[in-house]
């Protein structure tokens, strides 16, 4: 229990940081749509937010080295939080997109301090379970963060307020924490052209999980608005029922998933789950008329499929790399995600708005999931799967940090 008791602090940080941010998550697509933004720009500006954060992931390194955890950390919090607030004084999409890209780089720095010092932290033989923990942690404060803004309005100056409330707490446990900072870290991520020779599925799954799901939450509370007009709350309560369903999927389908790759190949589990996700979308995407209950279930049969993949694909890298390249491969992979999160939300944005039906978000969706498919099958014919006494095992991984590596029991 000393470990735990050792990263208490950074934990409640986390979990103040995915309150704030899942609010951000809904209110932000909501709020454009409310201003008048078209989907395709409301898409556009959630690419900007993922690019943001694929700067500060870049950048988080050197500011740690430069800086310290506790210093980057509180500069990354307080930069977020004012520009939370900066989005009611200025209610425009211009502006906003300015907010959403420092937002984007702030919330890579603060995850990459945090991480980086759990797994500085945290013993070798204990950081298998403090990671699934604190990753449990993050994604139930995800889910819980928009109910506390159903049944505001999405320019209300509320649901902004709660998101900053959030934000400046997550400042409280890491400023006054006693424990020691860690040494700076020194990951630099390894070169595409080299993440494709060692694993070329584990690229195109992580790309993949980048272009689909960044895509499809960032319209999702579009979605839900129209979708689930009868949900209590209004557009804010029917965007915190969806992506609750979605994330609830992920979160129940992630640890079997993870343990059945451990016994057979991973680039087959990752098929499944993207035929499990295609089909859910397909059901969403030609069936729009679905009674509301029917399209919650649905929802979470999507995000059971494809919320969960990103780390099968980490772990499928991981088997093929050397065991001093895997921070570095963790990194890698890190950015081609990033780069699909941002190729992903304009797709969706236009493809909410096709003239021939009203489930185009999810079509496109159920049409890159299929891909995901198609891909991983193709590549068990070209590359034999690594022999089960070399493969490390499974862990829960998320794509939230340039330093992703760090607090991965795989590492050393």
């Amino acid at each position: 229990m000393s470990d735990y008791r050792n990263v208490w602090a950074l934990i409640a940080a986390a979990a103040f940081l995915q309150l704030g941010g899942g609010i951000l998550g809904v209110v932000t697509p909501l709020g454009l749509e409310t201003l008048g933004v078209s989907p395709g720009l409301i898409g556009a500006i959630a690419a900007a937010y993922a690019l943001g954060f694929m700067v500060g992931a870049y950048t988080a390194t050197n500011a740690v080295i430069l800086f310290g955890n506790i210093r980057v950390f509180s500069a990354a919090a307080a930069t977020c939080g004012a520009s939370v607030l900066v989005m009611q004084l200025a209610l425009d999409p211009w502006s906003w997109t300015v907010v959403r890209i420092l937002q984007g780089a702030a919330f890579a720095w603060m995850f990459s301090s945090i991480e980086a010092w759990l797994g500085a932290t945290v013993s070798m033989k204990n950081r298998g379970s403090v990671s699934g923990f604190y990753h449990l942690i993050a994604k139930v404060a995800l889910v819980v963060g928009p109910f506390f803004v159903a049944g505001l309005a999405p320019v209300d100056f509320r649901p902004y307020l709660w998101a900053a409330i959030f934000l400046t707490l997550s400042l409280l446990p890491v400023c006054l924490t006693r424990r020691g900072e860690p040494p700076a870290p020194s990951v630099e991520p390894l070169a595409f052209r080299r993440l494709f020779e060692i694993a070329p599925s584990a690229v195109i799954a992580v790309f993949l999980a980048g272009l689909i799901n960044s895509g499809t939450l960032a319209l999702l509370p579009l979605y839900a608005g129209v979708a689930l007009p009868d949900v209590p709350g209004g557009s804010t309560g029917a965007a915190a029922v969806a992506a609750a369903a979605c994330w609830t999927g992920g979160l129940i389908s992630q640890w079997p998933a993870g343990r059945i790759s451990d016994h057979i190949d991973r680039r087959v589990v990752i098929a499944v789950m993207g035929g499990i996700s295609a089909a859910a979308a397909l059901v969403l995407g030609l069936f729009p008329g679905l009674p509301e209950n029917w399209i919650v279930i649905a929802l979470g049969v999507w995000g059971l499929g494809s919320l969960s993949f990103y780390g099968i694909g980490v772990a499928h890298a991981i088997d093929r790399s050397d065991t001093a390249q895997i921070s570095r491969v963790m990194s890698g992979l890190l950015f081609v995600w990033a780069a699909g999160s941002v190729i992903g939300p304009p797709l969706s944005g236009y493809a909410f708005r096709v003239p021939f039906t009203e489930g185009g978000l999810f079509l496109l969706a159920a049409i890159l999931s299929i891909v995901l498919t198609v891909s991983m099958m193709y590549r068990r014919t070209r590359r034999q799967d690594v022999p089960k006494d070399a493969q490390e095992p499974w862990m829960i991984t998320l794509p939230s940090t340039a330093n992703t590596g760090e607090i991965d029991p795989r590492t050393d």
